[in-house]
């Protein structure tokens, strides 16, 4: 009989993998627990539901001090904007038990999956159910007159064959030497149940397989290390829970996924969470129209303000330069007549690359001058009716040229064309603009007008000396003006 127990438990998967069914295990009911008569005495293994009454009746309990938090639990309380470390000691074991882990000797969370149609809270292995397997027990007494029962004789194969549960691989490193119980029952009603993992290894001769066989199952404790009765002995006082567990690396992954099930946390473990501990999201969705509509209001008044201030910029500007034809304030003025000259064609060219470098700065100084001043008032003149010619004249700043207007020579005055053009020079052009026309005298030459189709095209027209400027005349004539000469005529 023992032998065939033994077989039949190294082919548990192939025997029972097409009976076992996937279940989600969210309970259908999200309703607290009301019920008096549940006692935890090891027959069952909803540790959940004991820490829960536990923490209703005031009982205290260190909090978790895990490696790290697993993302499942981390998700779950999300939902309620609750960090697991702000939970009491009593509830992070609880939600951590409900929702598929254990703790390792090192602290780590390790997952549980429970097997066919099991939960967290059946994985306890009824007694009829090791029985079954010829495991023998060791029946201890306690203080309530109930008996305890822990497995006496059984090796890992018995065990393993009853488990409902796969445990994930963790480490142990006393596994070896180890002595605790695999399977227990009994419990203090009033216990805080604790989650604790531990390996039990151990290496026993079995004549049936030809010698020794070495053993690896998984076990949850549910008392402190310091409480647990070494193996064939009776604890003290009250027994406890242990649950025996596979290994995961036992099992394929097609197994794990067609026999096992990921728990995804009891309804009524959600409803205590949302209930008591969960909290503001820091944000009142009733207040979101209000705060719509103050953006909008902000937005909308920002809006009419800039329009207004707007609105009386043009209304000054207006003012000052009344009178003057849009056609300038535009600065949209046609480019000069391109006659089939070179002269004329290089210089388009180079007004149409130069512009763009004009500096704005200081513009609407240049503009007040040349659109507001008196002396300028019916002097401005088309820009595409000047023909440039040739160059007579270049300075340091600026430069002169024969044109045609109207169909007389003339001469304008402009600044050179270069590509790093101050505001501040077109300005004081303007101002030059502006002073020359203010003067009229028959021996001064005569100004004529001022044209521009940008700022930093801005030209001065005046009357065309054909005899040249007093430095060429000088030049050429000097000879006839010099001093002597001028002695002997004023003697004759």
């Amino acid at each position: 009989m023992r032998l065939s127990v033994l077989i039949g438990s190294m082919g548990w998967g192939l025997a029972q993998s097409q009976t076992i069914t996937f279940r989600s295990l969210e309970a259908s009911s999200g309703s607290l627990p009301t019920n008096s008569s549940f006692v935890f005495d090891g027959t069952n293994s909803d540790i959940a539901q004991q820490l829960y009454n536990r923490h209703k009746a005031g009982d205290p309990g260190a909090a978790l001090d895990l490696t790290s938090v697993p993302a499942a639990v981390t998700k779950r309380l999300n939902r309620f904007n609750i960090r697991f470390n702000d939970l009491p000691g009593l509830v992070q074991r609880a939600v951590l038990w409900d929702s598929g882990f254990a703790i390792s000797p090192d602290n780590d969370p390790v997952q549980i999956w429970p097997m066919g149609d099991h939960s967290m809270a059946d994985i306890a292995i009824p007694k009829a159910d090791v029985a079954n397997v010829d495991c023998t027990f060791l029946n201890c007494s306690q203080p309530n007159d109930e008996t305890a029962y822990s497995t006496k004789f059984c090796t890992g194969y018995q065990i393993l064959n009853a488990s409902r549960c796969v445990v994930d691989v963790f480490e142990d490193a006393g596994a070896g030497s180890f002595l605790g119980t695999m399977w227990s029952t009994g419990g203090d009603p009033d216990m805080t149940p604790e989650l604790r993992l531990r390996d039990h290894t151990w290496t026993q001769d079995i004549k049936e397989f030809g010698g020794n066989v070495t053993f690896s199952v998984y076990a949850v404790h549910t008392v402190p290390s310091g409480e647990d009765p070494a193996w064939d002995v009776c604890p003290s006082g009250y027994g406890a829970l242990t649950v025996p567990c596979h290994r995961r690396d036992q099992f394929s992954d097609a197994f794990m996924a067609a026999n096992t099930t990921v728990p995804t946390g009891s309804a009524w473990v959600t409803t205590w969470l949302e209930d008591e501990f969960a909290q503001s999201s820091g944000f009142n969705k009733l207040l979101l129209l209000p705060i719509l509509l103050s953006v909008v209001a902000v937005l909308a008044l920002g809006w009419f303000f800039w329009r207004l201030r707007a609105k009386k910029l043009a209304e000054k500007l207006t003012y000052e330069y009344g009178g003057v034809s849009p056609h300038y304030w535009s600065g949209d003025t046609p480019d000069m007549v391109v006659r089939p000259m070179l002269v004329t064609s290089q210089l388009t060219s180079q007004f149409s690359t130069l512009s763009s470098h004009y500096e704005s700065v200081g513009s609407n100084q240049t503009l007040k001058i040349l659109l507001g001043s008196e002396h300028l008032q019916g002097r401005h003149i088309p820009f595409e009716s000047l023909v440039f010619e040739k160059a007579i004249s270049k300075g340091a700043s600026g430069e002169v040229w024969i044109c045609e207007y109207n169909g007389h020579k003339v001469a304008a005055k402009r600044l050179l064309q270069t590509k790093h053009q101050r505001a501040h020079n077109v300005q004081a052009f303007a101002e030059e603009i502006e002073l020359s026309a203010s003067l009229t005298h028959p021996n001064i030459v005569e100004f004529i007008g001022v044209a521009w189709n940008t700022l930093n095209n801005l030209v001065m027209v005046m009357e065309l000396l054909p005899m040249g400027s007093l430095q060429q005349y000088l030049r050429e004539n000097g000879v006839f003006l010099s001093w002597s000469n001028g002695k002997i005529a004023t003697f004759c």
